[in-house]
């Protein structure tokens, strides 16, 4: 029993001592930790902003600067990590950062290139000037190369300016960016989420950037693949809708060549209703003003196919971006179209379509009817009205126009469109618009209100039939005598005619002030 006492109480005063070597190498690890932070700091302070200035080429600001030094192992100090934390650090007039940390083990610092874990940035802001506004500090040395394994943003803001002082910055909210490999010469791996300003929505980007070109960053390489998600087209007020879009690109900041596809199941314009759109298109985008070409896109409106080559641009001076574009159509539906433009639900004509339109959506003016431009032709062919009234008074038409007013064989006739026309202010003007169908052909010019669908159109109708023909009982034979007076440049008949009224009920009539006129 005294044997085993004596044994427990030498091993307590192993487990003591043990302990108190423990403590003391603790304690002058500490000590020398907080030696070797005080002696550091100092010269952590220089390096950093050396290599800054060498890097971005700015004056650097960096108020508050903190070195911590720890032991991984106690029996070899090459282990020691290296911890500095700062806040307020500036680059002006490209970066400020509200906080940020950095780690790096001790021995690593003396090694070619020098080499950090890992960088973590808070609260930052990157300003990115048109390349007249730049400035660079010499830094009057040779820096060493640095090399940084992983850089963390947490929350960020990225504003590109540019070189109109006139036109406002492109913001990006960046929720979190991962770069890594980060080193001068070399381009960074990157993963982002960011927000996109307009349309708003977030994108997920994955890629490589750089290496940085400090001179003018719009010629910083940049490549990668990205989704897009949930970018609300209501923000443009003249069409609405919930875009996603995916893809990959190459190029420099300045000039992104983007090759994607975007996918808009609800997408209308104001006041119609909902067409799916698909789209796939080759763009070239530049990254610092937004400005963007389209080269070109391919489009699936409903079951309609067209291409349009264009630009978004926004003119010097102006608050918005103007989109011109060059649209051509050929095998659509007419419906598809009369969907996204109309009130109602059912379009009132259906039909194949062949259509080539240039486009614009100017940047001035108030409402999107004021500031969308039409120029165009098409053709509407084997189309057929789907209101009752309007396709009756059609079937009507056509049987005067043959000859056969009681024919009700002749019914749901088969017409043809076709013509020019021009849109301004929410006001489509035919100046040449070709109505058919089988013994009428109506040339008429005028005007139709694209939101008050109001119609005013005038021209002259050529008929098969003479105009006794027309009608029937005594009208038909009391009508015989002047049939000469109506039989023009080969027609049965030629009346000058007029359509007014409204879409939903158009009134079809003999236009007597231009036959008064043409009389006189």
């Amino acid at each position: 029993m005294d044997r085993d006492l004596l044994q427990g109480q030498a091993m307590r005063k192993w487990c003591i001592r043990i302990v108190a070597v423990l403590v003391m190498i603790a304690t002058v690890l500490g000590v020398t930790g907080w030696f070797l932070a005080r002696r550091w700091q100092p010269y952590v302070r220089e390096q950093v902003v050396r290599y800054l200035q060498d890097r971005f080429g700015t004056g650097v600001e960096l108020p508050d600067l903190h070195v911590d030094v720890s032991w991984v192992s106690p029996l070899e100090w090459r282990t020691a990590v290296l911890r500095v934390t700062g806040e307020g650090l500036k680059l002006p007039p490209v970066v400020k950062v509200g906080r940020f940390e950095m780690e790096a083990e001790l021995g690593a610092l003396w090694k070619t290139p020098r080499r950090i874990r890992r960088v973590r940035l808070s609260q930052a802001e990157f300003d990115i000037p048109p390349k007249e506004m730049r400035r660079g500090v010499s830094t009057g040395g040779t820096v060493p190369a640095v090399m940084v394994d992983t850089i963390q943003m947490d929350v960020a803001t990225l504003r590109i300016f540019p070189s109109d002082p006139a036109k406002p910055p492109r913001d990006f909210e960046i929720h979190s960016l991962t770069l890594k490999g980060m080193g001068a010469g070399r381009a960074m791996a990157y993963q982002a989420r960011l927000t996109n300003p307009t349309p708003p929505g977030i994108i997920d980007v994955t890629g490589e950037f750089g290496p940085w070109v400090k001179d003018d960053p719009g010629l910083t390489p940049i490549s990668g693949k990205y989704r897009f998600e949930q970018a609300d087209l209501s923000v443009f007020h003249a069409i609405a809708g919930i875009l996603e879009s995916s893809g990959k690109f190459d190029g420099v900041l300045r000039r992104i060549e983007v090759d994607g596809e975007t996918r808009t199941p609800d997408f209308r314009l104001a006041g119609g209703y909902a067409v799916p759109l698909h789209t796939r298109f080759h763009s070239i985008v530049d990254g610092t003003s937004g400005d963007t070409l389209l080269e070109p896109v391919r489009a699936t409106l409903g079951s309609s196919h067209l291409i349009a080559r264009g630009g978004v641009i926004r003119p010097r001076g102006a608050a918005r971006r103007r989109i011109a574009l060059d649209v051509k159509m050929s095998g659509g539906r007419i419906e598809d179209l009369l969907r996204l433009a109309v009130k109602s639900r059912e379009p009132f004509l259906r039909g194949a379509i062949g259509l080539h339109t240039k486009m614009a959506i100017e940047p001035v003016g108030g409402e999107f009817s004021e500031r969308l431009l039409l120029d165009g032709d098409f053709d509407v062919e084997e189309s057929h009205f789907t209101g009752g009234s309007v396709q009756a008074k059609i079937d009507q038409l056509s049987r005067r126009a043959q000859g056969h007013p009681k024919d009700e064989s002749i019914s749901d006739v088969i017409s043809s469109i076709h013509g020019g026309f021009s849109m301004r202010d929410g006001q489509i003007s035919f100046g040449s618009l070709t109505f058919e169908v089988p013994g009428a052909a109506i040339r008429l010019k005028g005007m139709y209100g694209l939101y008050s669908e109001e119609v005013d159109l005038h021209g002259e109708a050529r008929l098969q039939a003479k105009v006794s023909q027309t009608m029937t009982g005594w009208k038909r034979i009391a009508l015989k005598p002047v049939d000469p007076f109506f039989s023009k440049d080969g027609s049965g008949t030629l009346l000058p005619i007029k359509v007014v009224g409204t879409r939903e009920q158009p009134q079809f009539g003999l236009d007597r002030k231009k036959r008064e006129a043409a009389e006189e």
